[in-house]
């Protein structure tokens, strides 16, 4: 890895970022974060997780998530189950309230991507899922979580 191939890749990510619009306090016209998004999101799709499952998954800071967890708690969002016989270890699941906020995250998101793409041309967009792939594929590989 050479210095012009860190500025291209820190480059695509400058853009990504902004072209997601993940930079913005209100993620997909909601009132969440976009790390706020995520943690729902990833309690939704994982029910029962704990919060050190999350942070581990997510590769988030402890407190940072700990903050969150408590912001959804206080909104209806999530509750917390205590492990039986376990020393504090609580489960998270998603309320009705919050499965609901999940579900629209991913269908805003679903949106989102089809309008930001509806008009390139489908070779193109083939092209573009296939190196997504690619990415997705090498990073995989090196990744020592994984």
């Amino acid at each position: 890895m050479n210095e012009d191939m860190i500025k291209i890749i820190r480059q695509f990510n400058r853009y990504y970022t902004v072209w997601l619009d993940v930079m913005n306090k209100g993620y997909l016209g909601t009132s969440f974060s976009w790390p706020e998004s995520r943690v729902l999101f990833e309690i939704y799709i994982n029910q029962g997780i704990n919060a050190t499952e999350l942070c581990e998954h997510l590769n988030m800071d402890k407190s940072y998530v700990s903050r969150i967890l408590a912001k959804l708690e206080k909104k209806g969002f999530l509750i917390r189950k205590l492990v039986s016989g376990s020393k504090g270890i609580k489960k998270l699941y998603l309320t009705a309230t919050g499965k609901e906020k999940a579900k629209q995250i991913d269908r805003y998101g679903n949106e989102q991507i089809y309008e930001k793409l509806k008009n390139i041309d489908p070779k193109d967009c083939s092209r573009l899922c296939e190196a997504m792939i690619v990415m997705e594929s090498i990073l995989r590989k090196n990744d020592k979580k994984a």
